[in-house]
């Protein structure tokens, strides 16, 4: 069964915009502090609350594969998406706390091709791709750079646009447990990738839907707890797909809504080129 992984790229990119976001917070916050007679310390933040158990017979839990391919049934079913072959979405971005607004649009096509491109108010600019081979960012605070290491492994999870099968990502999946996610009974998954760092799901019992994930990711500016809330889900075209996220992470938490998605559309054949100064950049 095929899959598109529009969610994957869409969480990734809201982890990305947090770290830049959050470095140049930082930058402005050290530049306050060295203007002002003296800091401030602040109150301690309150410990997370511990998700809401719902009350489920251990025995009673479907396998993670049975989870899976309800989810993969009613976003689409298989004949949807293997008519699918690249898509364009736009969508825009807050980060209240911050006062940042932004705008963004997300080219992916078959079989791992990914550009997104965010302008963020007061920030600037940000760009991430993945043309196959190089997995690759330009964004203000660190300007351009090539990833590597367990960056490279999520990016290529993230542009793999079709996947067959899971397991040619995810070598295990298991369901672990039961809990609520905004009063709605989900199942949780752990799934362990063949590279990286594992993630915990959550799916909606009754609609199938993932609802909530959870994942520790490497940014420049070292690991992050990212918890991400999917919602909003509806049809464009023989698909469902979400149109909002809310995603916490380093302290901060950005809202995402998707306007947009163009299926099958005509996208130039330079799209994916790897810019001039990620070129540069392998040549030395």
């Amino acid at each position: 069964m095929k899959r598109i992984s529009i969610r994957r790229t869409l969480a990734a990119c809201a982890v990305m915009v947090l770290a830049t976001a959050g470095a140049s917070l930082l930058a402005a916050d050290d530049q306050a502090k060295a203007a002002a007679p003296a800091p401030q310390s602040a109150a301690p933040a309150a410990p997370p609350k511990a998700p809401t158990q719902a009350p489920t017979a251990a025995d009673a839990l479907p396998k993670a594969e049975t989870i899976l391919d309800k989810f993969w049934e009613v976003s689409g079913g298989k004949a949807a998406f293997e008519k699918t072959h690249n898509v364009v979405i736009t969508g825009s971005m807050e980060l209240a706390a911050a006062g940042i607004k932004g705008t963004m649009v997300v080219t992916k096509a078959e079989p791992d091709k990914d550009l997104v491109e965010i302008d963020l108010t007061g920030v600037g600019s940000i760009k991430q791709g993945y043309d196959g081979k190089v997995a690759w960012e330009i964004n203000p605070m660190q300007g351009a750079r090539v990833k590597d290491g367990d960056e490279l492994a999520s990016t290529k999870r993230e542009a793999h646009f079709h996947e067959e099968n899971w397991r040619e990502v995810y070598k295990k999946a298991e369901t672990v447990g039961a809990e609520t996610v905004d009063g709605k009974d989900c199942y949780k998954l752990v799934k362990t990738p063949n590279e990286g760092n594992p993630s915990t799901e959550f799916y909606d019992k009754k609609s199938g839907l993932l609802l909530k994930s959870e994942v520790t990711v490497n940014t420049p500016m070292g690991e992050m707890q990212a918890e991400t809330l999917f919602s909003d889900y509806r049809k464009e075209g023989d698909v469902l797909v979400v149109h909002k996220i809310m995603q916490s992470a380093g302290g901060q938490e950005i809202a995402i809504t998707f306007d947009t998605y163009k299926f099958n559309v005509d996208i130039p054949k330079d799209k994916f080129d790897l810019p001039d100064d990620i070129k540069a950049l392998l040549k030395k």
